[in-house]
């Protein structure tokens, strides 16, 4: 009998404490689903907090999609930092644009005047590529219909990279080969500039004098940029001052000698390998008001395909804020 009793007391005991395990594991999963979900909650607030939202803007899948779309975006951003950007069907060697320097001023007519000297642009910082990307506003990709989800900014070159460099450039056979078709606007604000680029036709002999013309919005420490560079063509033909206005725009000299020179060298390879190279230059303006570009968007592409240009690049200066309204250049602390 006492032998039975301590039997059932013993089985008794057992439940009990296979109950209290029981207990415990659900308490410990309670626990460990409690602080994953404090974890989660953490990172979800920290992501909300990187991207600039707040928890209330994401409450469907939908927000949650524009949450994941940021992310993205993010971490391709990071992928053409960490890997240099190569013009794609273009040459071997990768585009490499030199940067400004920080804090570097200059009288502004010398500027407008005078080529970058020797390592000008040696260096760059975040604050100037923060200032050249911002110049694709929302108001620009509208107006020039630009696809935000294929306009990548790449850190190296500072130049935008829209549609992974891939135009739909047209390729009808102009009526002149050695003469640019040149559009302005009401205002007569240069709109595009687009030429069938020939071999045979590249001149021959140095074409670059002193520009004596000044463009609409023209003021000291800016350039005169040409559209199609002197280099493509012979601009004697454009006999007029009214005429030689149609090629030309406001353009800081970072802009202009380094950023769109670099772009027209690549362009000028392909117009020696492929001999027929279509390019055209747009200028893009923010507002009505304003008279200077706050970029340009560059294509080109060969005529058998095999060369193919898409880019954006900033009209800004390091070291300086630029009013495209006026013209006038503000230093800044950079």
């Amino acid at each position: 009998m006492v032998e039975t009793e301590r039997f059932n007391q013993l089985l008794a005991e057992e439940a009990e404490l296979s109950q209290q395990i029981e207990s415990l594991k659900a308490e410990l999963v309670a626990k460990q689903k409690q602080r994953q979900a404090e974890i989660d909650a953490l990172i979800r607030q920290e992501v909300l907090d990187f991207l600039g939202m707040e928890v209330q803007e994401v409450q469907t899948p939908t927000d949650v999609a524009k949450v994941t779309q940021r992310l993205q975006a993010l971490k391709e951003e990071k992928q053409s930092v960490s890997k240099p950007k190569v013009l794609e069907n273009s040459f071997e060697a990768p585009l490499k644009l030199k940067a400004p320097q920080k804090n570097q001023q200059h009288d502004l007519e010398k500027m407008s005047a005078n080529q970058p000297e020797e390592g000008e642009y040696a260096h760059i910082s975040q604050e100037v590529s923060n200032r050249a990307r911002s110049t694709v506003t929302d108001n620009i990709q509208k107006q020039y219909n630009l696809d935000g989800d294929k306009l990548f900014f790449d850190n190296q070159s500072n130049i935008f990279i829209c549609n992974e460099n891939k135009t739909r450039l047209a390729f009808t056979q102009p009526k002149t080969k050695n003469m640019p078709a040149l559009r302005v606007d009401n205002k007569q604000r240069p709109i595009k500039a687009s030429m069938w680029l020939v071999k045979s036709n590249l001149p021959r002999l140095s074409n670059k004098g002193p520009i004596t013309t000044d463009p609409l919005g023209f003021a000291p420490g800016l350039t005169r940029g040409h559209l199609i560079a002197r280099s493509m063509f012979n601009d004697k033909i454009l006999k007029t001052k009214a005429n030689k206005r149609t090629n030309l725009t406001p353009q800081t000299r970072w802009s202009n000698a380094v950023l769109q020179a670099e772009i027209e060298k690549e362009v000028l390879k392909a117009v020696r390998k492929y001999d027929n190279v279509r390019y055209q230059v747009e200028p893009m303006y923010h507002a009505d008001n304003e008279v200077i570009p706050r970029c340009y968007h560059i294509q080109a592409r060969s005529q058998n395909g095999k060369f193919k240009l898409n880019v954006v690049i900033p009209n800004i200066e390091p070291g300086y804020r630029l009013s495209y309204v006026t013209g006038k250049m503000t230093p800044v602390e950079e």
